[in-house]
């Protein structure tokens, strides 16, 4: 019988959470993979446009954006580690990030020559169409034992403009939940039907991804409350919640120690190939601000494809630490930011209703060129 009831109340613009105090933030050990992940559907974003979010968790500190490569047989964007796309969206209006499994009884052999996570993302990204397809590809992968995680399993999320489906998979085995609508939220926990099977997590592990889905989970439908819909601008403060709840034995919010990027990948569902964009921060979401890569981006800002960028948010992170003070500049930044490119983007639409491909695809690169400009200027890169 517990000694004492677990409390919880929403506001809204954050999480009140209260229990019995446990050990302070800091002297949980951290994990080398974690990941909070979700999509949200057209129905609860009101604009027409699908999203899917990623906060990834890793020890991995070399965190860039990039484009494909030329002689990719599909454009994408993407954001990880210098050459593999943790996350990303490609222009046919397919996007896909990954979160870590659980421990399983099918682990994977011990062949790193074997294909990563970010390597099945990245040929997905290259040779898929549709969400439908890339859980195909990913059968095939496993299917053929060309799959390498460690000792855990993975929760793969694939996103069209019409449907998504999120596969949880060990080694051997693939279990996949197709979704049309409102949103889903997935941590490092499986959640499909009969994967429960295959799982040796204990009740810790199981309690502290639980955790971190509640945080993602009530923030989104604090959004719906307050303002009816489901945004970019809000996801990004709810990816920057790091208050820790007391109920999860870590003590970890979708932001911590281990957070090294984020991605909001949002897909257009009248021009995928053009309007479709990817909102990034390269490095720990809360010392540094969003950018926005539209998909249709002809080159990136050179402070973006290498380590400096990342590097700043963590030297910044030591300095002042994960509960520091988001900067009130950099908040007006992106809410300045966002009602450029919001604009921008209702501009190339009409541009693209008339038939005119190129002058639309000109005026997103120089909006965004001009906003990420403004990103190094502020970030004093």
């Amino acid at each position: 019988m517990m000694k004492k009831n677990l409390s919880v109340a929403v506001a809204c613009g954050a999480l009140l959470l209260s229990a019995d105090p446990g050990t302070e933030f800091g002297n949980a050990p951290e994990l080398e993979h974690e990941c909070t992940s979700w999509m949200v559907f057209s129905d609860l974003t009101k604009n027409n446009t699908n999203i899917l979010h990623k906060n990834r968790d890793s020890k991995a500190r070399k965190v860039v954006a990039f484009l494909s490569d030329a002689s990719s047989p599909r454009k994408y964007i993407a954001l990880g580690t210098p050459g593999f796309a943790n996350m990303g969206i490609n222009t046919s209006g397919l996007a896909g990030v990954m979160n870590s499994g659980e421990i399983c009884i099918d682990q994977p052999d011990a062949d790193k020559s074997k294909k990563s996570t970010p390597q099945i993302m990245t040929a997905v990204l290259e040779s898929c169409d549709t969400a439908a397809q890339a859980v195909e590809k990913l059968k095939e992968f496993i299917k053929a034992g060309d799959y390498w995680h460690g000792p855990k399993g993975s929760i793969f999320f694939f996103m069209d403009r019409n449907e998504g489906y999120i596969c949880e998979t060990t080694a051997k085995y693939v279990s996949v939940q197709r979704y049309d609508h409102g949103y889903a939220v997935r941590a490092n926990i499986w959640q499909n039907p009969g994967m429960y099977q295959f799982s040796r997590s204990t009740i810790k592990y199981h309690l502290n991804c639980s955790a971190r889905a509640f945080i993602a989970i009530s923030g989104l439908n604090q959004m719906l409350e307050k303002d009816g819909k489901i945004t970019p601008s809000g996801i990004f403060d709810l990816s920057r919640h790091w208050k820790m709840p007391e109920e999860s034995p870590e003590k970890r919010s979708v932001c911590f120690a281990n957070t090294n990027s984020t991605a909001s990948l949002e897909l257009d569902r009248q021009y995928p190939d053009v309007l479709s964009s990817g909102y990034f921060t390269i490095g720990h979401p809360r010392h540094t601000v969003y950018v926005p890569v539209p998909i249709c981006a002809k080159k990136l800002h050179p402070a973006m494809g290498n380590d400096a960028w990342a590097e700043m948010t963590w030297e910044r992170y030591k300095k002042e630490g994960l509960c520091a003070e988001f900067p009130a500049e950099w908040a007006k930044f992106e809410q300045e930011f966002m009602a450029k490119y919001a604009k921008a983007k209702e501009e190339a639409r009409k541009l693209l209703n008339a038939g005119k491909r190129g002058e639309a695809i000109e005026l997103m690169n120089t909006v965004a060129a001009e906003i990420w400009n403004g990103a190094v200027k502020l970030l004093g890169l």
